[in-house]
């Protein structure tokens, strides 16, 4: 179940995201004039009572004088993390309901509350009718006040949190960058990053997530992008979706944000010529009317274009890649593994060029991009490397890290934990992925989790299932002990959904068998 739903019990994602249009109509031009709330510095910058109340069209209760004002300078859904000052917002989820901690909240230093039932606290608050839409109509008019330059949004089914994160390490290198922190990339935690928006930041990078239908449209209608990516769609979270064309769709939908607010530069989208889905992306941006369109890829038609890709064998490591744009050539070395990341390279450098960033501070940040943690993350080990891309997994990541761990020099291992969220086909996904790694030359199989269970039975010789992590990480490290002793060159890639908990496995690993 998504976040949305849990939120509203049996309301779904397509109907909040209704109610929250109807309400969002009626605020459309609701903006603040205010030369003192924009120019506020970031040390003491607060909002008051009235402007929550006037944005989620909430209605003030609780002790509150007529010559009061009340300002608060953070938000908190979380009693334990609450700082003095807080406004605290009571959230109601399928299991809890945050009304019942409002006296802690208060003894924590919340000034202020925003409730969706009638309380009696000694804090003034806003009533609204339900407390986590009110928290997207508050994110979305405090986007609008900010003079934010470009704001991009980013989605896709591999590789969203990584051009999110060398889009923040290019775009730094222009201007104060906001963007999203870890995985806060849902209905709850994009209102929560936009409300960290402050007047100095120049531009700001939003991570989109959804494993439902219209949960995009819902966070696009939030952030209002000036630019919109999709990375690329593929089989991942079919249980929420159905199928590819479910994922295909969904992801479409961050292009409905686009040129909904007053800026007079035309809304841009990005799009990838490889990825299924580009076809349908390209009619649902001529039904939205949105012209300015940038195509990365290694096809003839795409803008930004990749090709001449290979990987560097060097004591470091490595890839290197052309990317011709704007009748030129540049060809561009990258401390990072994988086919995959040259293709994220050429979905930044789309977006910063779409952001009208120069190719000097372009360079400069793909040059010193070493990854994401969990996330193909190569470390010098006895035998060679293990590369941790343990943080998720879904059948195309899969392949990806494959063929990234069998470029280099030497035998190839592929320990992985089981694939989560595949829906009804997840052993056939798994036996797929089995017949891929025998077919690319990886020399052993260890795999751990349930559904990889007929995993061995197809990969042949050298596989083995483990219900433990430990006894897993053992078995690795015996053998790679021995292969250190024959002097054979061996790499490790260790992979897996979240639930898989695979990063057990490299942390023993790294332990053991230091370079």
């Amino acid at each position: 179940m998504s976040n949305l739903e849990k939120s509203l019990g049996k309301q779904t994602a397509e109907q909040l995201l209704s109610v929250l249009q109807s309400q969002l109509d009626e605020n459309q031009q609701k903006t603040v004039n205010d030369n003192q709330y924009l120019m506020k510095d970031s040390a003491m910058f607060s909002w008051t009572l009235e402007q929550l109340s006037e944005s989620t069209n909430g209605d003030i209760v609780g002790p509150l004088s007529e010559m009061e004002s009340i300002s608060f300078t953070s938000i908190s859904t979380d009693t334990r993390t609450l700082e003095p000052g807080a406004l605290y917002i009571a959230i109601k989820g399928e299991n809890f309901d945050g009304h019942a901690f409002i006296e802690k909240a208060v003894q924590q230093g919340a000034v202020a509350v925003l409730v969706s039932e009638d309380v009696d606290t000694i804090v003034p608050g806003v009533l609204v009718d339900d407390t986590r839409i009110a928290l997207g109509e508050f994110a979305r008019w405090h986007r609008l006040q900010m003079p934010v330059k470009t704001l991009v949004a980013v989605t896709g089914s591999n590789g969203k949190t990584t051009i999110k994160t060398l889009l923040n390490a290019i775009f730094s290198l222009a201007g104060k960058t906001l963007a999203t922190e870890g995985n806060l990339n849902n209905d709850f935690g994009v209102p929560r990053t936009l409300l960290n928006l402050r007047p100095e930041h120049e531009f700001a990078i939003i991570e989109m997530g959804a494993n439902h239908p219209k949960e995009i449209s819902y966070l696009t209608a939030l952030a209002l992008p000036d630019i919109a990516i999709i990375n690329n769609a593929s089989g991942a979270h079919l249980e929420g979706f159905g199928s590819l064309q479910g994922v295909i769709n969904t992801k479409g939908e961050i292009f409905q944000g686009l040129n909904k607010t007053d800026s007079l530069r035309p809304g841009v989208a990005i799009i990838n010529t490889d990825s299924p889905g580009y076809e349908d992306w390209l009619k649902s941006l001529e039904e939205l009317a949105v012209k300015n369109i940038i195509k990365f890829g290694t096809d003839s038609k795409a803008d930004i274009q990749l090709s001449n890709f290979k990987v560097l064998d060097t004591q470091t490591s490595g890839i290197e890649f052309t990317l011709d744009f704007a009748e030129k050539t540049q060809q561009i070395q990258m401390p990072v593994l994988g086919f995959h990341n040259a293709m994220n390279a050429a979905a930044c450098v789309a977006v910063a060029t779409a952001a009208e960033l120069s190719w000097g501070v372009i360079e400069a940040g793909l040059k010193s991009f070493s990854g994401v943690p969990g996330r193909l993350q190569k470390t010098a080990i006895s035998t060679g490397w293990l590369i941790d891309d343990s943080y998720n997994a879904n059948p195309e990541s899969v392949k990806a890290g494959i063929d990234a761990l069998v470029s280099l020099p030497g035998l190839a291992i592929l320990c992985l934990g089981a694939m989560a969220e595949i829906g009804e086909g997840s052993l056939s996904a798994h036996q797929e992925i089995a017949e891929f790694a025998r077919e690319k030359n990886v020399s052993r199989l260890y795999v751990y989790g349930e559904d990889t269970r007929v995993m061995p039975e197809k990969f042949g010789e050298n596989a083995t299932f483990f219900t433990h992590h430990d006894e897993l990480a053992q078995a690795l490290i015996d053998y790679l002990k021995e292969a250190e002793k024959e002097g054979e060159k061996v790499n490790v890639l260790v992979k897996g959904s979240r639930s898989a908990r695979m990063e057990k496995v490299s942390q023993q690993v790294l332990a053991s068998c230091k370079a």
